[in-house]
């Protein structure tokens, strides 16, 4: 009886995410706005998912015109379902859901042209995350909301997730800033695109992006590209908010590009104590049978 509850708790130690699942299928949405001016992304607030300035709602409309609804999300169940039940005022660019660790997968136009056969529209501006700031004027580096990228994370086990950002054009976007947030956005209140929100980088650390309820600041990073990654760690069952975009790099409207994310996933590493532990309780094993021996 002890033999076989000794070797139950080895087991347990053993398989608490020392070995990567084996790999499944992972998908990614995308919202199906689109802008056609070169200066433009699909955050802007008149479009795609956000706050309906008419009809004073929240979800998948067209806050420019009082009648007409947003095309949604392809990736989704239907045309006016958002990724993981999304109903927040801020836009919502895409949706990635990993199923296990040892999943990877690409967030970036050639994905959605793949996958839906639609180019939708992944691009920000140099300086969304966080702008370089106006010396002259003693102005501080903000970030700014009418570029930033907000994606959606959803795992279905623990997992450590890895992401690089790389440039897709030939426009000087080489440095990225991200932010995770563990939740998504139930509301924005009286949302707007324009206004900065990440002076020096210092408002990434906020619960509160935009004014923002629902999400919980993880970490943030502001020299993201395609070796240095973002790396962080993930709880099953649970959607991050990662808001994106150029640092340092330009204001908001300078060298407004296509971005590609990889998005790797690892298992958990298994803290030294629980080796430890599942060390000891192999020598208790022994031990026990040592005796039995004599």
């Amino acid at each position: 009886m002890i033999k076989n509850k000794l070797a139950h708790a080895v087991a347990l130690v053993l398989a608490s995410g020392s070995f990567a699942s084996t790999a499944s299928a992972s998908s990614t949405m995308y919202n199906q706005f689109t802008t056609t001016a070169a200066s433009d992304t699909d955050g802007w607030v008149w479009g795609g998912i956000g706050y309906h300035s008419v009809k004073k709602t929240f979800g998948v409309v067209n806050p420019n015109d009082s009648t007409q609804a947003s095309p949604g999300f392809v990736g989704t169940d239907g045309s006016t379902t958002t990724p993981f039940g999304y109903i927040g005022s801020s836009h919502l660019n895409w949706g990635a859901e990993l199923t296990s660790a040892g999943d990877s997968l690409q967030v970036s136009q050639a994905d959605s042209l793949a996958r839906y056969s639609f180019a939708a529209e992944i691009d920000t501006g140099a300086g969304a995350w966080m702008d370089a700031g106006d010396a002259e004027t003693s102005k501080l580096p903000t970030g700014w909301k009418h570029q930033t990228d907000i994606g959606l994370i959803s795992v279905a086990e623990d997992m450590l997730i890895s992401i690089a950002a790389t440039a897709v054009g030939g426009n000087a976007l080489d440095n990225f800033g991200m932010t995770v947030f563990e939740g998504m956005d139930s509301n924005t209140g009286d949302y707007l695109h324009h206004g900065a929100w990440n002076a020096n980088g210092t408002a990434s650390t906020n619960d509160n992006p935009f004014g923002t309820t629902g999400v919980s600041y993880i970490k943030h990073d502001g020299t993201v590209d395609s070796s240095n990654l973002f790396t962080f760690n993930a709880e099953a069952g649970k959607v991050y908010s990662l808001y994106l975009g150029g640092a340092g790099v330009g204001t908001w409207n300078n060298n407004v590009e296509n971005y590609q994310l990889d998005i790797t996933t690892s298992a958990v590493p298994v803290p030294a104590a629980a080796w430890l532990m599942g060390s000891a309780i192999l020598g208790l094993v022994g031990m026990r049978r040592k005796a039995k021996a004599v």
